[in-house]
């Protein structure tokens, strides 16, 4: 295996970005507003979201969801209504 070393000059500037063919970019959470008033349709996924009081639901058995203390429950439509929610995607 042999390996090329580059010289890089020193000019004072702000490199460029690297730009590359793939889309390296992480897709935009989901965000559903309280009452619909979004655009975005109901998940038929069940994502793990976030409230307005950033507390995370995590979706359960019998399609409902519940904090990760497990003192909170709710169905996505109760969720919808109460609270403006985004969905919480991989860093």
């Amino acid at each position: 295996m042999t390996t090329t070393q580059h010289t890089k000059q020193t000019t004072g500037a702000i490199p460029a970005p690297c730009i590359s063919s793939e889309n390296t970019t992480p897709p935009e959470p989901r965000v559903w507003l309280v009452a619909g008033l979004g655009t975005e349709p109901d998940p038929a996924d069940h994502p793990v979201v976030r409230d307005h009081l950033m507390r995370q639901w995590f979706p359960g058995p019998g399609r409902k969801y519940h904090t990760a203390d497990g003192r909170h429950h709710a169905d996505w439509t109760e969720l919808h209504t109460r609270f403006d929610l985004v969905e919480v995607t991989a860093p």
